[in-house]
């Protein structure tokens, strides 16, 4: 009997430690309410829940690029209340090739000198593309006559013919190069369409006494013709009545 019992007591001492070294397996747990999955620290800006949809950017309105701007309604040859820089501040416009005040503008381009009755004459110009404050008006051996940048015209007084008159834009960058043109005076335009006029009548005569002196030429020739042809039948006609006289005696 006490053989029998050592014999189960080993049984069971092997049955233990055979137990005992059997690799232990852990299993997960999974409370109720609770995710047990591995997850990123949420404190991170970079991640999300796996179960839940990913953060959608936030929007911000981007600033308005500049091709997406309308050009300024601004013509460079008419009289305007203000630059173009300040209707581009004001309407959210573009001034196309405007050039800023740290560079000297460009030259204006001279229009006409026209003469307005006691009044002078009257210089006008169109602006050029660069950020003007003021335009001078320039006459060789004379005062210079300076006016705002929004203006396209001034008058000047004592213009001699061919006088050269020049208007020069300016900035804070300094004088830009100057644009140049001869003033003609009234006379001398009246003289010079006299002149075309006279030498066009002149012409038209020389032309209607060609024809004239053509045709006359043309009927003297006819008469000559005419004439010579007549003396040839007399002469011919001479010689029969010279034979019937003959016939006759």
């Amino acid at each position: 009997m006490i053989a029998a019992k050592d014999s189960v007591r080993a049984l069971w001492i092997v049955l233990l430690a055979l137990l005992g070294s059997w690799p232990c397996v852990a299993t997960p747990t999974q409370e109720l309410g609770k995710n047990n999955m591995l997850t990123e620290p949420e404190d991170s800006d970079d991640y999300y829940n796996t179960f839940e949809d990913p953060p959608l950017p936030t929007s911000h309105p981007s600033p308005k690029k500049e091709t997406d701007l309308q050009p300024c309604v601004y013509d460079v040859c008419l009289e305007q209340k203000a630059p173009c820089s300040v209707l581009a501040a004001q309407n959210g416009c573009l001034c196309l090739g405007i050039t800023l005040e740290a560079v000297t503008p460009e030259a204006p381009t001279m229009m006409s000198l026209t003469t307005e009755g006691s009044e002078g004459v009257v210089v006008r110009w169109c602006s050029p593309h660069s950020l003007v404050t003021t335009y001078s008006i320039k006459v060789v051996e004379k005062q210079r006559v300076t006016v705002d940048g929004s203006l396209r015209s001034g008058k000047l007084e004592g213009l001699n013919h061919g006088d050269k008159v020049c208007v020069i834009a300016e900035n804070a960058a300094g004088e830009g190069p100057e644009s140049c043109m001869t003033y003609r005076s009234e006379e001398d335009n009246v003289s010079l369409k006299a002149g075309l006029i006279g030498g066009a009548l002149g012409l038209v005569l020389l032309a209607v006494l060609a024809v004239l002196l053509w045709k006359y030429t043309q009927r003297r020739r006819s008469g000559a013709r005419i004439s010579t042809q007549d003396r040839d039948d007399s002469q011919q006609a001479l010689p029969d009545s010279n034979r019937v006289s003959l016939d006759v005696l």
